[in-house]
């Protein structure tokens, strides 16, 4: 069959949706928020046979080292469809499209361990990485701030500018808004303060908090006491950050350069959907 690959528009969200829900284990009110409150963020691609959209994957805006980026994810293709290739084809045709538009790096998290196999086989290179750091509520309290302001809103691009470094991937506030919203589809909470960030989830007395960003440290420490009564808090974040300097480094997403610029070393993604 002939395999037609296009820039998926408006017309096509139904169409997305529906593969996105039968590929992924999602609800469909966090699949509803991914294709409508994060449509300004995103740019969508498709492979079609016969008129039908049987492969898809979206590139969300981002940059990296202030340099224009992407993170790839929602890769996706219809059972009786794969292994044809159809994925390769439409990563390269998205990546070309990207380079168009001045992308300079390409950022994904695989779903699985042996997704790190196939997407080295399309350039990318497992240069990501996150560290993790446990710290007892007792730690937190003796590195706090006096007192901080919470607000109903926030600058979210402002508050990772402390992290703003070379392999930081920076979002931007629509992004952030809308990963609040699809975290909390799940349960999952998000404090934020004028010079930091977390979102995190709770159990049996443990806080596991897997974003954070902060200009001000002190304050993201009291920003956790604050928003969380554990005891215990699984604190994960970027390499070089004071936080995370003798916890270990794990393997943690994939780059790619689209252009003869190199690609940082220990990249941190941060916020993802998986």
């Amino acid at each position: 069959m002939n395999t037609e690959l296009k820039i998926a528009g408006k017309e096509d969200i139904n169409e997305l949706k529906a593969l996105w829900l039968s590929c992924f284990d999602d609800s469909p009110e966090a699949a509803d928020l991914f294709f409508e409150r994060n449509k300004n963020t995103y740019h969508a691609y498709a492979a079609t046979e016969n008129g039908k959209i049987v492969s898809a994957l979206y590139l969300i805006d981002c940059s990296l080292g202030g340099a224009q980026a992407h993170y790839l994810c929602g890769a996706a293709t219809l059972p009786d469809f794969r292994n044809r290739g159809i994925m390769g084809k439409l990563i390269e045709y998205s990546l070309n499209d990207a380079k168009s538009r001045g992308d300079l790096f390409s950022v994904l998290l695989p779903a699985s361990g042996k997704l790190y196999r196939y997407y080295g086989k399309h350039g990318y290179r497992a240069c990501c990485s996150v560290r993790g750091a446990m710290v007892h509520r007792n730690e937190l309290e003796r590195g706090c701030a006096d007192s901080i302001l919470i607000g109903d809103t926030a600058d979210f691009e402002y508050i990772q500018y402390g992290f703003k470094r070379g392999n930081f991937l920076l979002w931007n506030n629509d992004y952030v808004r809308f990963a609040i919203e699809y975290y909390a589809c799940y349960g999952i909470k998000t404090a934020f303060s004028k010079n930091a960030m977390a979102i995190f989830e709770e159990e049996n007395g443990v806080c596991n908090v897997f974003y954070c960003a902060y200009n001000d440290l002190k304050e993201l420490k009291t920003l956790l006491l604050n928003s969380s009564d554990s005891i215990r808090f699984v604190v994960y974040g970027k390499c070089g950050e004071e936080f995370f300097d003798i916890s270990k480094k794990e393997k943690y997403g994939m780059a790619k350069a689209l252009s003869t610029t190199p690609l940082p070393k220990d990249i941190y993604i941060g916020i993802t959907l998986s």
